[in-house]
């Protein structure tokens, strides 16, 4: 795959910032309850995922868009319903 040389650099800085959020995120699962840590591994599961995809984007590599590609967005399917079951569980139930 041929990738221009700014786009390579925009890859490294991107799977940068992921990791900064990786150890953010990381540190919060740490922090988290017991019955509580499904989201926040979401998020760690998201991050890592993300910097491998970025760092494999930055190098060339199309195996690791195939493979890491659509792990992301499962993980990103998972987030999503999790958002829209807590946002209809947080409604009230309408009066009669």
């Amino acid at each position: 795959m041929d990738i221009p040389d700014w786009v390579r650099w925009a890859f490294c800085v991107f799977a940068a910032v992921q990791l900064i959020l990786l150890y953010r995120d990381v540190r919060l699962l740490r922090r988290a309850e017991p019955g509580r840590r499904t989201d926040p591994w979401l998020a760690v599961a998201d991050d890592a995922v993300g910097v491998v995809l970025s760092v494999g984007l930055a190098l060339g590599s199309l195996g690791v868009l195939v493979g890491a590609g659509p792990v992301l967005l499962a993980i990103g399917a998972c987030r999503g319903i999790r958002a829209l079951l807590a946002r209809r569980a947080s409604k009230p139930a309408p009066a009669a």
